[in-house]
């Protein structure tokens, strides 16, 4: 048994963060339904392409089924009935205005189950100045300074390269789903969670917001270094490869020269001391760049790994989908999908006594419509005229 086996999830948002949270809750267990309109999830649009389906939604939407309704439609307003009646979750991202339009807003749910918990996403908040307003991903990473922080010393602000401000919403999204149901098992009855990129965003800058509300000071950006101790950088080797090392303190700064050949450099005048390395920083990733430029990577990183120094490659996706930890983690995952044989990440939290799956590929677009529709007890007439009429709702 899985830890949320007999949960139920109903997935109305699109885009990234809304439908990953309802994929975490899915890998755990959670028996997960994505509702999606006519024209299918935005994110099934984006992006290069095989056949009909795009990298990004394959990338987000595992562990569910897709059933295709218009909720703006009575047939489509019947089957959300049903759906909100079956569910424990209910997750969304929409603006405040056609979350309430199409009955998706917690009065409206709560009024047909008092037990549903609302899981609503947003750019900004469901309160507030900004409440309402259309956002997205790097939006919010600028608005919370995460992109003032990004990037090269002396270079632009930069945003982060995967939707990192989605991905942070989703698991908080998902811990106060949790939150919600262990509540309800007290009260009896379900709640609103909100969840918003900015505040997530903020959450997870807290060592430099710390600095920030202690000193009064703007944290640098500082590209692949950072101002707390050095040597931290990425470095070519003589293969043209890079890695990346840290030594956060003067044991593991010994370790690295003694990985170099070079154990005296611990005690050079520049570097015998964390705030010395950092003021001859320059000097000692000069020191640094010099040995690794001589080695090609595999064999710097088999040396530097000997000594138990702090290091890892920098990898493409070849690299990392071909690593043996990766692997034996099981981040990648073979499914079968409408498409062929497809490959996904894997359950990212590990149970020891109720391990997660990845037991469905990513759905096609109203694949289970009839399916779902038959399970909420609809008869068949209504089933066969959903799916006959996919402007009505429903598609094969």
């Amino acid at each position: 048994m899985m830890a949320l086996e007999g949960v139920k999830v109903l997935d109305a948002a699109s885009m990234l963060a809304g439908p990953y949270c309802a994929t975490l809750l899915g890998d755990l267990g959670a028996d997960v339904i994505k509702l999606e309109p006519p024209n299918g999830d935005e994110t099934r649009r984006f992006g290069p392409r095989r056949g009909s389906d795009s990298g990004v939604f394959v990338g987000v939407n595992r562990n569910k089924r897709s059933v295709r309704i218009d909720l703006r439609s009575d047939e489509g307003q019947q089957v959300l009935a049903r759906l909100v009646q079956w569910a424990d979750i209910v997750v969304d991202n929409l603006r405040p205005s056609a979350r309430r339009s199409l009955g998706l807003d917690h009065e409206t749910l709560r009024a047909q189950n008092p037990r549903v918990i609302s899981v609503s996403l947003s750019s900004f908040g469901a309160e507030g100045p900004y409440a309402g307003r259309a956002g997205i991903d790097p939006v919010a990473q600028a608005l919370t300074g995460f992109m003032a922080v990004t990037g090269p010393a002396g270079g632009p602000p930069t945003k982060a390269g995967p939707p990192v401000g989605d991905a942070t919403a989703s698991l908080l999204a998902s811990v106060g789903a949790l939150a919600a149901l262990r509540a309800r098992e007290a009260t009896g009855h379900g709640q609103q969670v909100d969840v918003s990129l900015i505040d997530g965003l903020v959450h997870i800058q807290a060592p430099y917001t710390g600095k920030y509300f202690l000193l009064g000071t703007q944290q640098p950006r500082s590209g692949n270094s950072i101002d707390w101790y050095a040597p931290y950088n990425a470095y070519e080797c003589a293969d043209g490869r890079f890695l990346h090392l840290a030594c956060y303190n003067d044991k593991f700064f010994g370790n690295l020269c003694a990985a170099m050949g070079r154990p005296a450099l611990a005690d050079d005048e520049r570097f015998r001391t964390n705030e010395l390395r950092l003021a001859n920083r320059v000097a000692l990733d000069a020191e640094i760049g010099a040995f690794l430029g001589t080695v090609p990577r595999d064999r710097a990183l088999d040396v530097l790994w000997k000594h138990d120094v702090i290091v890892g490659p920098v990898n493409d996706y070849v690299d990392v989908f071909s690593d043996p930890q990766v692997l034996h983690n099981q981040m990648v995952v073979d499914v079968d999908h409408h498409a062929g044989p497809l490959k996904v990440t894997g359950v990212p939290v590990k149970l020891s006594d109720n391990p997660g799956s990845v037991r469905r590929p990513p759905p096609g677009l109203g694949e289970h419509t009839a399916e779902i529709l038959a399970e909420l007890g609809f008869d068949d007439a209504f089933v066969e005229a959903i799916v006959d009429r996919p402007e009505k709702g429903a598609l094969r």
